[in-house]
């Protein structure tokens, strides 16, 4: 068992999907939770379904593009709970359109200011608390940072740009005690993905190559996440867990 007991975690994107079930393994281990999402009602539902199960969690509406936003959001999260102990930047968004479609320049900027940016604007607000608690910081990344599979350029070139994120720092933050690590999921059974599983052979090509041949549960991410984020990954630095049935192994 994982003990998160008076840690202070922050988990992006967390109204729904794997944010929201993230934060609630969180939760169970007793963390404080922050349920952070864009969509304030479902940042609410999230954070109210946690502490129906007698957890601590809170909601936050956090738009993770907006940079100065992110900066005042991260201030009054100082004020209100004390300094950060874990960050887990999961917000993300994908979006299916070839590359010559004409929406593609505004997809393409879209995707990669959430999924890119983003992480790099919430890891940037909270790097002081984080240093001043020698705390932790988990990214979501995707196993399309190692090959793009069927996925469109924009979600491979952000998550590919996570990837690459998550190694800069835990060199850069290391000396101030903070490591930083990535999970990259495989297929998943999430919202994200459900107009794919629900297509006629939309899952072949993960389910003919993963060893395990099929899709993941969202609560299969939690356990991944929780040993980043704990004291028993204390050495783990500037690793990409995949969780993805094994994948990518073969």
């Amino acid at each position: 068992m994982i003990s998160m007991q008076e840690k202070r975690v922050l988990v992006t994107g967390a109204g729904r999907g794997l944010g929201a079930t993230i934060a609630q393994g969180f939760a169970r281990q007793g963390a404080m939770v922050i349920v952070a999402d864009v969509d304030a009602a479902l940042a609410a539902r999230a954070a109210q379904a946690i502490r129906a199960e007698g957890g601590q969690a809170c909601d936050a509406v956090l738009d993770v593009t907006q940079a100065d936003a992110v900066r005042d959001f991260a201030a009054q999260s100082a004020a209100r709970h004390g300094n950060l102990d874990v960050l887990v930047n999961n917000a993300g968004i994908s979006a299916r359109a070839p590359f010559d479609d004409p929406r593609t320049p505004e997809i393409w900027d879209r995707v990669m200011q959430v999924n890119l940016q983003g992480t790099f604007n919430v890891t940037h607000a909270f790097v002081e608390q984080l240093k001043a608690t020698r705390g932790a910081i988990v990214n979501l990344c995707s196993i399309v940072a190692y090959g793009c599979s069927i996925s469109t350029a924009g979600y491979v070139v952000s998550k590919g740009g996570v990837r690459s994120f998550t190694e800069v720092l835990a060199r850069d933050l290391a000396p101030h005690g903070v490591r930083v690590n990535a999970v990259a999921p495989g297929l998943m059974e999430t919202e994200m993905t459900a107009g794919q599983r629900a297509q006629a052979h939309g899952t072949d090509w993960y389910m003919q190559r993963a060893p395990m041949a099929r899709a993941g549960r969202a609560d299969e991410i939690v356990g991944p996440v929780l040993f980043l984020a704990s004291d028993m990954a204390s050495y783990v630095n500037g690793v990409v867990l995949p969780v993805d049935g094994g994948y990518l192994a073969v």
